[in-house]
Protein backbone atom coordinates (compact mmCIF):
# COMPACT_ATOMS: atom_id res chain seq x y z
CA UNK A 1 0.00 0.00 0.00
CA UNK A 2 2.85 2.23 0.89
CA UNK A 3 4.89 1.58 -2.67
CA UNK A 4 1.30 2.33 -4.35
CA UNK A 5 0.49 5.40 -2.22
CA UNK A 6 4.16 6.47 -3.11
CA UNK A 7 3.45 6.07 -7.10
CA UNK A 8 0.51 8.27 -6.61
CA UNK A 9 2.05 10.75 -5.06
CA UNK A 10 4.69 10.73 -7.64
CA UNK A 11 2.55 10.83 -10.52
CA UNK A 12 0.38 13.97 -9.20
CA UNK A 13 4.02 15.88 -8.34
CA UNK A 14 4.59 15.50 -12.10
CA UNK A 15 1.56 16.66 -13.15
CA UNK A 16 1.46 19.74 -10.76
CA UNK A 17 5.19 20.60 -11.65
CA UNK A 18 4.52 20.07 -15.72
CA UNK A 19 1.02 22.73 -14.76
CA UNK A 20 3.67 25.28 -13.30
CA UNK A 21 6.08 24.73 -16.19
CA UNK A 22 3.60 25.39 -18.45
CA UNK A 23 1.52 28.07 -17.21
CA UNK A 24 5.19 30.15 -16.08
CA UNK A 25 6.49 29.57 -19.56
CA UNK A 26 7.76 32.69 -21.32
CA UNK A 27 5.16 33.94 -24.13
CA UNK A 28 2.18 32.14 -22.35
CA UNK A 29 -1.10 33.21 -24.66
CA UNK A 30 -4.45 34.20 -23.42
CA UNK A 31 -7.34 32.22 -24.76
CA UNK A 32 -7.69 32.24 -28.83
CA UNK A 33 -10.13 35.15 -30.16
CA UNK A 34 -12.14 34.76 -33.44
CA UNK A 35 -11.88 37.48 -35.71
CA UNK A 36 -13.55 36.76 -39.07
CA UNK A 37 -15.51 33.87 -39.36
CA UNK A 38 -16.40 33.58 -43.68
CA UNK A 39 -17.02 31.13 -46.30
CA UNK A 40 -15.66 28.31 -43.78
CA UNK A 41 -12.62 29.94 -43.06
CA UNK A 42 -11.88 31.27 -39.13
CA UNK A 43 -9.23 33.53 -38.40
CA UNK A 44 -8.50 34.15 -34.37
CA UNK A 45 -6.06 36.03 -32.57
CA UNK A 46 -4.68 35.55 -29.43
CA UNK A 47 -2.25 38.67 -26.96
CA UNK A 48 1.23 36.45 -26.30
CA UNK A 49 2.75 37.62 -22.76
CA UNK A 50 5.54 39.87 -23.28
CA UNK A 51 4.88 40.82 -26.86
CA UNK A 52 3.38 43.61 -28.00
CA UNK A 53 1.67 41.98 -31.24
CA UNK A 54 -0.32 39.05 -31.01
CA UNK A 55 0.15 35.46 -32.54
CA UNK A 56 -2.54 34.40 -35.18
CA UNK A 57 -4.67 31.49 -36.16
CA UNK A 58 -6.43 30.69 -39.09
CA UNK A 59 -9.07 27.17 -40.04
CA UNK A 60 -10.36 25.75 -43.17
CA UNK A 61 -11.64 22.23 -44.18
CA UNK A 62 -10.84 20.98 -47.58
CA UNK A 63 -13.18 19.03 -49.19
CA UNK A 64 -12.12 15.90 -51.12
CA UNK A 65 -8.13 16.41 -50.68
CA UNK A 66 -5.55 14.17 -49.92
CA UNK A 67 -2.98 14.89 -47.64
CA UNK A 68 -0.33 14.70 -50.66
CA UNK A 69 -2.30 17.57 -52.00
CA UNK A 70 -1.77 19.82 -49.53
CA UNK A 71 1.66 19.00 -48.27
CA UNK A 72 3.03 19.17 -51.82
CA UNK A 73 1.50 22.86 -52.63
CA UNK A 74 2.92 24.37 -49.42
CA UNK A 75 6.28 22.84 -49.72
CA UNK A 76 6.23 23.99 -54.03
CA UNK A 77 8.19 27.32 -52.56
CA UNK A 78 7.93 28.77 -55.93
CA UNK A 79 4.21 28.19 -56.60
CA UNK A 80 4.18 30.50 -53.80
CA UNK A 81 2.75 33.69 -54.92
CA UNK A 82 0.02 32.04 -56.83
CA UNK A 83 -1.96 30.98 -53.40
CA UNK A 84 -0.04 32.79 -50.63
CA UNK A 85 -1.26 36.58 -49.86
CA UNK A 86 1.63 38.69 -49.92
CA UNK A 87 4.26 36.12 -51.44
CA UNK A 88 6.71 37.98 -53.33
CA UNK A 89 8.44 34.82 -53.34
CA UNK A 90 9.78 31.71 -51.86
CA UNK A 91 13.14 29.70 -52.19
CA UNK A 92 14.98 26.74 -50.57
CA UNK A 93 18.25 28.13 -50.00
CA UNK A 94 19.52 24.72 -48.45
CA UNK A 95 18.76 21.43 -47.79
CA UNK A 96 19.17 19.62 -44.81
CA UNK A 97 17.06 15.90 -45.33
CA UNK A 98 13.95 15.18 -47.38
CA UNK A 99 12.05 16.75 -44.58
CA UNK A 100 13.70 19.69 -43.30
CA UNK A 101 15.54 22.68 -45.43
CA UNK A 102 16.19 26.62 -45.18
CA UNK A 103 13.73 28.68 -47.39
CA UNK A 104 14.28 32.59 -47.93
CA UNK A 105 10.31 34.23 -48.48
CA UNK A 106 10.24 37.96 -49.46
CA UNK A 107 6.89 39.71 -48.68
CA UNK A 108 5.19 42.68 -50.37
CA UNK A 109 3.72 45.32 -48.64
CA UNK A 110 1.68 48.06 -49.29
CA UNK A 111 3.53 51.38 -49.68
CA UNK A 112 4.81 53.14 -46.82
CA UNK A 113 5.72 49.99 -45.56
CA UNK A 114 9.13 48.46 -46.86
CA UNK A 115 8.78 44.85 -48.09
CA UNK A 116 9.71 42.11 -45.05
CA UNK A 117 12.13 38.77 -46.17
CA UNK A 118 12.67 35.66 -43.41
CA UNK A 119 14.82 32.57 -43.51
CA UNK A 120 13.10 29.93 -41.70
CA UNK A 121 14.44 26.46 -40.93
CA UNK A 122 11.42 24.45 -41.86
CA UNK A 123 10.71 20.55 -40.13
CA UNK A 124 7.71 18.27 -41.43
CA UNK A 125 6.66 15.58 -39.42
CA UNK A 126 4.46 12.67 -39.68
CA UNK A 127 2.42 11.47 -36.54
CA UNK A 128 2.31 7.39 -37.34
CA UNK A 129 -0.74 6.64 -35.70
CA UNK A 130 -2.98 9.94 -36.19
CA UNK A 131 -1.39 10.25 -39.51
CA UNK A 132 -1.62 14.48 -38.65
CA UNK A 133 1.40 16.08 -40.39
CA UNK A 134 2.75 19.08 -38.88
CA UNK A 135 5.52 21.75 -39.98
CA UNK A 136 7.50 24.02 -38.01
CA UNK A 137 9.19 26.91 -39.39
CA UNK A 138 11.63 29.02 -37.12
CA UNK A 139 13.13 32.26 -37.95
CA UNK A 140 16.87 31.97 -38.65
CA UNK A 141 19.68 34.58 -39.01
CA UNK A 142 22.46 32.79 -40.24
CA UNK A 143 21.67 31.73 -43.58
CA UNK A 144 21.91 34.25 -46.01
CA UNK A 145 23.07 37.97 -45.71
CA UNK A 146 20.42 40.81 -46.08
CA UNK A 147 19.08 42.57 -48.78
CA UNK A 148 19.21 46.29 -48.99
CA UNK A 149 15.62 47.57 -49.02
CA UNK A 150 14.29 44.80 -47.32
CA UNK A 151 13.15 44.38 -43.41
CA UNK A 152 14.83 40.98 -42.41
CA UNK A 153 12.11 39.40 -39.91
CA UNK A 154 14.37 37.74 -37.38
CA UNK A 155 11.44 36.81 -34.47
CA UNK A 156 9.02 34.76 -36.17
CA UNK A 157 7.28 31.09 -35.83
CA UNK A 158 4.71 29.33 -38.53
CA UNK A 159 3.57 26.06 -37.47
CA UNK A 160 1.09 24.41 -40.02
CA UNK A 161 -0.81 21.17 -38.85
CA UNK A 162 -2.74 18.91 -41.34
CA UNK A 163 -5.41 16.67 -40.28
CA UNK A 164 -7.03 14.11 -42.20
CA UNK A 165 -10.64 13.26 -42.03
CA UNK A 166 -12.84 10.29 -42.67
CA UNK A 167 -14.48 11.98 -44.66
CA UNK A 168 -11.86 12.45 -47.58
CA UNK A 169 -11.13 16.00 -46.21
CA UNK A 170 -8.37 17.76 -44.90
CA UNK A 171 -8.63 20.25 -41.78
CA UNK A 172 -5.55 22.73 -42.31
CA UNK A 173 -4.55 25.37 -39.38
CA UNK A 174 -1.97 27.77 -39.57
CA UNK A 175 -0.91 29.29 -36.82
CA UNK A 176 1.84 32.25 -36.65
CA UNK A 177 3.43 34.53 -34.17
CA UNK A 178 5.59 37.13 -36.23
CA UNK A 179 7.86 39.91 -34.93
CA UNK A 180 7.26 42.87 -38.27
CA UNK A 181 10.20 44.20 -36.85
CA UNK A 182 8.97 47.90 -36.36
CA UNK A 183 5.44 49.61 -35.77
CA UNK A 184 2.82 49.53 -38.37
CA UNK A 185 -0.08 51.51 -39.11
CA UNK A 186 -3.11 50.11 -37.66
CA UNK A 187 -4.54 49.18 -40.60
CA UNK A 188 -2.00 47.30 -42.17
CA UNK A 189 -1.61 45.48 -38.39
CA UNK A 190 -5.10 44.39 -39.24
CA UNK A 191 -4.54 43.55 -42.87
CA UNK A 192 -1.27 40.95 -41.40
CA UNK A 193 -3.26 39.38 -38.73
CA UNK A 194 -6.62 38.72 -40.00
CA UNK A 195 -6.94 39.46 -43.87
CA UNK A 196 -3.45 38.04 -44.73
CA UNK A 197 -3.94 34.77 -43.26
CA UNK A 198 -7.70 34.93 -44.66
CA UNK A 199 -7.13 35.22 -47.89
CA UNK A 200 -3.80 32.61 -47.66
CA UNK A 201 -6.48 30.07 -46.79
CA UNK A 202 -8.99 30.66 -49.49
CA UNK A 203 -6.05 31.16 -52.12
CA UNK A 204 -4.77 27.70 -50.82
CA UNK A 205 -8.36 26.17 -51.04
CA UNK A 206 -7.86 27.08 -55.00
CA UNK A 207 -4.78 26.32 -55.54
CA UNK A 208 -4.92 22.53 -54.30
CA UNK A 209 -7.75 22.35 -56.71
CA UNK A 210 -4.85 22.00 -59.61
CA UNK A 211 -4.22 19.27 -61.71
CA UNK A 212 -0.53 19.04 -60.14
CA UNK A 213 -1.56 18.82 -56.93
CA UNK A 214 -5.00 16.44 -57.04
CA UNK A 215 -2.52 14.17 -58.99
CA UNK A 216 0.57 13.97 -56.79
CA UNK A 217 1.09 11.06 -54.35
CA UNK A 218 4.11 11.66 -51.82
CA UNK A 219 5.80 8.66 -50.64
CA UNK A 220 6.61 10.13 -47.70
CA UNK A 221 2.94 10.70 -46.46
CA UNK A 222 0.51 7.93 -45.43
CA UNK A 223 -3.08 8.69 -46.04
CA UNK A 224 -6.46 7.30 -44.50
Amino acid sequence: MKELSAIKLSKIARCILLAILIYSAPGFAAQWELNKDENGIQVYTRSVDGYAYKAVRSVIHLQATKLSSVVSLIRNSKDCPQWSDSCASATIIEWVRELENYVHTITDRPWPVRDRDLVSHVIWRQDPETLVVTMQGNATTDKLEENDGIVRLTAAQVNWQLTPLENSSVKVVLEAHINPASLLPSWITNRLLVDSPYNSMEGLRQRVKHELYQAVSLSYIREI
